[in-house]
């Protein structure tokens, strides 16, 4: 049976109206005039294809007020022009964000991520973004901006509201997000199942976030989060409350990888089923405590580490 009209994916883009505001004053200005506004911009392809909209767009890609990127004491915070490039390649991302950088560095292709955001990508809400699951377990709060200068934080579990939609209210603008840095004693990790490494989204995914004791084998605190099996990435708390207090045995990661699977709530479609993807969470928690276990002691080693005195040089 051939598709309906409204179903055959157009083979040109139409037409389209792009604006190029040189402050966040001029961002506000075209909002009103109910312009999308577009930060790397690398879903525009799939937008237009698929649904024709939108017609207005504004990059905001040249407003340096939206590239900060800065660590300010126990938080990072990345501006709204802040490329998924440019974390990757920061040692100090990568050292106090590690599940977050573990999702960047999935997405799409290198070209890809030398254009897209992390802000981008929190904004396009879909269930299964590689990097909303390590925010969510390094806590992060999305900072939106009204065109009068009020301003709120929003954590990122409450902006993300359903497939496709957040809580940003008609006129406001993301400015930026604030994660929490790791501490002493604590790693994190992502990982996810697809078929194809790259350019390919995940059938399901996980990102843990572990503190220790200074014993390096006791749990002191848990986030676990899930990603692609439910209508928004998720955080599994009563799944992590399993392993604090405890050392990471067999049997515990076990309990929380079964318990976090009957958390999720997966859908069946042509890519995978509901149980299989309720099987993938199991494996992939299982994955990610480990990997940041891991992490974890290999951190405690370095530190631990002595420092070679300067006779011995």
């Amino acid at each position: 049976m051939p598709a309906s009209p409204s179903k055959i994916r157009p083979c040109f883009l139409p037409e389209l109206e792009l604006f190029r505001p040189s402050s966040i004053e001029d961002i506000f200005k075209l909002l009103e005039q109910d312009v999308h506004v577009l930060a790397g911009g690398t879903d525009v392809l799939l937008w237009a294809s698929q649904c024709g909209q939108p017609r207005k767009l504004a990059s905001i890609g040249n407003i340096d007020a939206l590239r900060a990127f800065e660590v300010d004491g126990e938080q990072l915070q990345v501006g709204a022009n802040v490329t998924m490039g440019e974390l990757i390649r920061s040692v100090t991302f990568r050292n106090a964000a590690q599940a977050v950088t573990d999702g960047a560095q999935l997405v799409g292709s290198l070209q890809l991520r030398n254009q897209a955001t992390l802000i981008g990508n929190v904004c396009t809400a879909s269930p299964a973004g590689d990097t909303l699951p390590g925010l969510l377990v390094h806590d992060a709060q999305v900072e939106i901006s009204t065109a009068t200068g009020q301003q709120r934080k929003l954590a990122l579990d409450d902006f993300l509201v359903a497939p496709g939609q957040t809580a940003i209210c008609h006129g406001e603008l993301v400015l930026a997000v604030y994660l929490d840095r790791l501490q002493p004693n604590e790693a994190s990790a992502y990982r996810r199942h697809t078929e194809r490494e790259a350019l390919d989204l995940a059938f399901a995914s996980a990102a843990v976030l572990l503190g220790f004791e200074a014993d390096g084998h006791t749990i002191a605190s848990a986030r676990l989060a899930l990603g692609a099996v439910g209508p928004t990435a998720l955080i599994a708390a009563e799944a992590a409350k399993t392993l604090v207090g405890h050392p990471l045995t067999e049997v515990k990661r076990l309990t929380c990888a079964t318990m976090a699977a009957e958390t999720s709530a997966p859908i069946t479609d042509f890519r995978a089923s509901a149980d299989y993807r309720r099987h993938l969470v199991k494996v992939l928690v299982d994955d990610v405590l480990i990997e940041a276990q891991q992490r974890a002691q290999q951190s405690k080693q370095i530190q631990d580490k002595p420092c070679p005195s300067d006779s011995n040089r």
